[in-house]
């Protein structure tokens, strides 16, 4: 799904797996790049996503991964096996992603699935940036709190600034995996301090959110307000809600 030039959605709800995040393909002038990769579930429907938008998945040179969680990054491992890309990822989740650790990568707890081990290339730190051409380029920021590596991507697309937020903008909370809330309110408030004109985030159809700076400030008003205990891992099927 093209959601403006040259950046398109190609994994999340309705598009690929349920147990997909939102995955988004960016056309540089040299190559292909994704910011998350969804799940081994979803990766052949991935590639057909691609194909169809007539993309050649061997053009991929490099996975940019939000975090290490199975929803956004387990199928990196077959993208890098069967493409020969690179996975980028921030220095904080890289261990639990190249061990599978099968906690904090989410996989067993919430999709009842073993995470593939991928070795990260490149690690991500703040402050990045990428240029991929056609009028594209990136900053990395670095926003702990779902995870202790949660990064956000700021795109310049040709002068509209867009926000891939991951699972840093209504991302569950859990001690198990990481989440830590008082670098996650850090996180918020870095976020706001700054101007989008619109934004995505992690578990989404496919569409650019605009109105991006009260939004954003409102998910900041809300963080926290209630846990809920009973979040219900995608691996379960209750009879009673």
């Amino acid at each position: 799904m093209k959601l403006m030039p040259h950046v398109y959605q190609v994994a999340g709800v309705s598009l690929s797996h349920a147990y997909d995040a939102a995955a988004y393909l960016i056309e540089g002038t040299e190559g292909l790049y994704l910011l998350d990769c969804g799940t081994p579930d979803g990766f052949e429907a991935i590639i057909g996503n691609i194909q169809k938008l007539q993309f050649a998945p061997e053009d991929i040179r490099a996975v940019y991964g939000t975090h290490g969680h199975y929803d956004h990054v387990g199928a990196a491992v077959l993208f890098k096996q069967k493409y020969g890309c690179s996975l980028c990822l921030h220095e904080e989740d890289v261990r639990q992603v190249e061990e599978a650790d099968p906690v904090k990568t989410t996989a067993e707890i919430l999709y009842g699935r073993a995470f593939p081990p991928c070795q990260v290339d490149r690690r991500l730190a703040d402050g990045d940036t990428v240029e991929f051409g056609n009028g594209i380029a990136m900053e990395v920021l670095h926003t702990p709190g779902h995870t202790p590596g949660s990064v956000c991507f700021a795109l310049d697309c040709a002068g509209y600034a867009f926000l891939v937020a991951g699972d840093t903008v209504w991302g569950g909370f859990s001690r198990q995996i990481g989440s830590d809330e008082a670098r996650w309110r850090e996180s918020l408030e870095k976020l706001t301090r700054r101007h989008f004109d619109g934004y995505t985030f992690g578990h989404i159809g496919a569409n650019v959110v605009a109105d991006a700076d009260a939004r954003l400030a409102e998910a900041k008003r809300q963080f926290a307000t209630y846990y809920n205990p009973w979040f219900k891992p995608m691996k379960e099927t209750f009879r009673y809600n």
